[in-house]
């Protein structure tokens, strides 16, 4: 009696999926998850079985890449820039490139001598000299490189001072003549010399004796010896004498005066200071000068 089943198929040694092939063949790979996602911008982890350093999927040692998102920067150590060389014009001050313009070296075109001059006319009051040189001497200093800026600029300096004391001498100057002309106005006093007397001034003085060569200028408004009404110059020659000098100054002065004040007081009288000997050869002026017998008086002689 058969134990077999009815209509029962036999074991078979066939794979399967395969045909012709004994069974069992070679081992497949296991079955492993998935990895998980990687984060935006963040490479996924290795396999555990991937070399320390290495990048899933390149040769063993290679460098992995710029992560996703990162700037390519420079190597490490090295400075951003230009290559290393000469430097461009204009990156470092006084360095001309090739084919730039620029300045010889200091010293190589001597001494100015326009530095030299203006120093000198500096020094001895020349301004308008000496500052014209100096400002040339600046100007060839630089272009040719030459010595001598220093001097250059003492002359201006000198020529600076020279100008500030004469502005300071004028001013001065004309301070004084003020100051004078206002006082004598005021008080009626300053003292002149004859040779300045001029017609209208009113004088004290004259009752002194021997030669006289100033005298105190007061305010006719004020008592006064004598008023001056003409002024002139005795004619050019060798000396005439005493005698023709007074005559010639007499006769002159006694007709200026009825010019000057026609309507002179009966007690006017006629005054003249003459030149000397001693003084002919610089000064042969006469200055007639109107008095009153009363001695002083107030006011012109010609009210």
């Amino acid at each position: 009696m058969n134990d077999q089943p009815p209509h029962s198929t036999p074991p078979t040694s066939a794979k399967p999926g395969a045909d012709d092939t004994d069974w069992p063949g070679e081992a497949g790979p296991g079955w492993q998850p998935a990895p998980p996602a990687a984060a935006f911008g963040n490479p996924p982890p290795p396999p555990p079985d991937t070399p320390y350093g290495a990048t899933p999927g390149a040769p063993y040692g290679a460098q992995p890449g710029p992560a996703y998102g990162a700037q390519p920067g420079p190597a490490y150590g090295a400075q951003p820039g230009p290559a290393y060389g000469p430097p461009q014009p204009g990156a470092y001050p006084g360095f001309a490139g090739p084919g730039a313009p620029g300045y010889p070296p200091p010293g190589s075109g001597g001494t100015s001598g326009f530095a030299i001059a203006s120093l000198i006319f500096g020094i001895l009051g020349g301004v308008l000299l000496s500052v014209i040189f100096g400002i040339v001497a600046l100007v060839q200093i630089r272009k040719r490189g030459q010595t001598g800026r220093g001097m250059a600029i003492a002359g201006l300096t000198l020529s600076g001072c020279w100008v500030l004391l004469i502005i300071v001498g004028v001013t001065a100057g004309l301070l004084s003549d003020s100051d004078h002309d206002s006082s004598t106005s005021a008080t009626g006093t300053g003292t002149v010399s004859v040779t300045t007397l001029k017609a209208g001034d009113c004088i004290n003085g004259l009752r002194s004796t021997g030669s006289i060569e100033d005298l105190p200028r007061a305010s006719c408004s004020l008592p006064h010896e004598g008023e001056v009404y003409a002024v002139f110059q005795l004619p050019a020659g060798p000396w005439p004498g005493d005698t023709a000098v007074q005559q010639q100054a007499e006769t002159r002065c006694n007709a200026e005066l009825k010019i000057y004040a026609p309507k002179a007081a009966d007690t006017a009288e006629v005054l003249y200071l003459h030149p000397l000997q001693q003084s002919w050869k610089r000064d042969r002026g006469v200055t007639c000068i109107a008095t009153d017998e009363k001695g002083s008086t107030i006011g012109s002689v010609r009210d």
